[in-house]
């Protein structure tokens, strides 16, 4: 049998991610696998291959496979290598199960988003639910060839802005996009296309700018304690907001205050 090894990357209330490792020895004998619920995962290097009733496939990075609860299948690596994987489990996972289809396409774009979030949660900062969500939405769903030469149309337009709306009004407060969706009457997939298609950037971006220039309001208009302007303006502490706002103005928030300008604003 494999050695496991799995630790917990991002963990909520109706979703975890865990990266699992896997050292490829299957042994002399293969066992059957049964998922106890819906679980996508997600290759993050090497390949193994997978085979159920209806299924027989290498997932590997360019291929994600979702797993159905109690549904036997078999895992086995005949190139004798390993591989590393992100188990993506809890309810939130049902929307996007596919009966008919155990393996869908990633792209190399959602990837490097998706270990985009992953490094940040290895340098151990902050990563709230909606940067997971957006990262996930995109690697699972469908990419879009035409997105880039598409107009946006009025619906689409209306979607964007009731969005962006409501992160202006809540940017201090913990917001799903599957909430934001919901709001609007769209899937989260199309939630997060259709911001993106419209504002020209992400849900979280965009959300993370909002907080920005509320940050710095506080900076310049306030004495406020940094750590206070931190969680004002829905960061998640004081070294959160000074990283964030170092990359976006160029200075410190302490050095901002003290007079210097940032580079843009």
């Amino acid at each position: 049998m494999p050695r496991l090894h799995a630790s917990l990357v991002f963990s909520d209330q109706d979703l975890q991610l865990a990266r699992v490792t896997c050292d490829g020895h299957d042994g002399p004998r293969l066992q059957e696998e049964c998922a106890e619920g819906e679980r996508l995962v997600l290759a993050l290097h090497g390949r193994f291959q997978f085979r159920d009733a209806r299924t027989r496939a290498v997932v590997g990075p360019g291929v994600g496979l979702r797993m159905r609860p109690r549904q036997p299948c078999e895992i086995s690596h005949p190139h004798g290598g390993g591989d590393a994987c992100l188990s993506v489990r809890g309810p939130w996972v049902r929307q996007w199960m596919d009966p008919d289809a155990a393996t869908f396409s990633v792209s190399a774009e959602a990837y490097m988003h998706l270990q985009a979030v992953l490094a940040r949660v290895a340098r151990r900062e902050p990563v709230e639910r909606v940067q997971v969500e957006e990262a996930l939405c995109l690697t699972v769903a469908p990419a879009e060839p035409s997105l880039r030469e598409h107009t946006p149309n009025a619906r689409e337009r209306e979607i964007a802005g009731a969005i962006a709306h409501e992160l202006a009004l809540r940017f201090d407060e913990r917001v799903t996009v599957e909430a934001l969706a919901r709001n609007v009457g769209v899937s989260a997939f199309h939630a997060c296309r259709v911001f993106r298609r419209v504002m020209g950037t992400s849900i979280h971006q965009h959300q993370q700018e909002v907080r920005l220039r509320h940050a710095l309001a506080l900076v310049l208009d306030t004495r406020l304690p940094l750590a206070e302007v931190a969680l004002e303006a829905g960061f998640a502490n004081q070294g959160h907001l000074g990283n964030a706002f170092m990359r976006r103005y160029g200075r410190t928030p302490g050095a901002t205050r003290k007079g210097h300008m940032p580079r843009s604003a």
